[in-house]
């Protein structure tokens, strides 16, 4: 970010895992141990290895400490203290200034990050469709204005995650759009197919702005996970022998 922040997002290059998820594979060693049989499952010192390898390329120690929670496609929101106090359901981490970087984890999904120059504050979301019609974009900035963020001081930036041409719909998840305000997000069948498609990066837009971002303090352009093989993990290109991806950013210093 221009303004400073310590942040990346990964792709699947430059990692230690073997196939199918060769080869930076960031999931959570708590996912990978619930992979059950007849799936492939990771090394967890592959992807531990991995993490201390993104974290050195974002900026960060090898060693540093960064908070995670179990993502579950919804709209809760909590602190980095309270990740790692303890590992809890939720699909957005905010830090404050001084605090612990932050990440999540995508293999299609939105992901966004968050920045406040004023502040110094933070956060990361994970926003599939399910978390953009639950609120996950407006209920981060909620908890940011406890932070003292004003949303028109925030910068934002989408990451990669699957665009619209390759995001088919079912008529539920069309209605469940429309019935967030999201209708414009929505692609009408015989455009990209004869089913209809949502551009979830126009979406998260929409809220961004709504919330009172500034539309030219969002980069929102962000490659296809699903079009791009070699540079990105796509669940719904790949199934369970997907790997993860991960957004990582960490607040300003004190």
């Amino acid at each position: 970010m221009r303004a400073g922040f310590v942040h990346a997002f990964s792709t699947r290059l430059g990692g230690v895992s073997a196939a199918p998820f060769d080869a930076l594979n960031l999931q959570s060693t708590q996912a990978n141990a619930r992979i059950a049989a007849p799936h492939a499952r990771d090394n967890d010192a592959a992807i531990r290895e991995n993490h201390a390898r993104f974290a050195l390329a974002a900026g960060l120690a090898r060693d540093a400490t960064v908070a995670d929670v179990s993502q579950v496609h919804g709209c809760a929101v909590i602190t980095a203290s309270e990740a790692l106090r303890e590992r809890t359901a939720a699909d957005a981490i905010t830090s404050a200034c001084g605090g612990h970087a932050v990440l999540i984890r995508i293999a299609d999904c939105v992901p966004i990050l968050i920045a406040c120059s004023k502040t110094g504050s933070i956060a990361a979301v994970h926003a599939g469709w399910r978390g953009v019609v639950a609120g996950v974009v407006p209920a981060a900035f909620a908890e940011l204005t406890k932070l003292g963020v004003d949303p028109r001081d925030a910068i934002a930036v989408i990451g990669p995650c699957i665009r619209a041409p390759h995001f088919e719909i079912g008529s539920e998840v069309a209605d469940a759009l429309a019935s967030a305000d999201l209708a414009s997000s929505i692609i009408a069948p015989g455009v990209h197919g004869p089913k209809h498609h949502a551009d979830l990066v126009h979406a998260v837009m929409l809220q961004l702005t709504r919330v009172g971002v500034d539309a030219h303090n969002i980069d929102a352009d962000p490659p296809c996970t699903y079009a791009d093989a070699r540079r990105f993990y796509s669940f719904r290109r790949d199934g369970s022998a997907s790997g993860r991806l991960a957004a990582l950013i960490a607040p300003r210093a004190l």
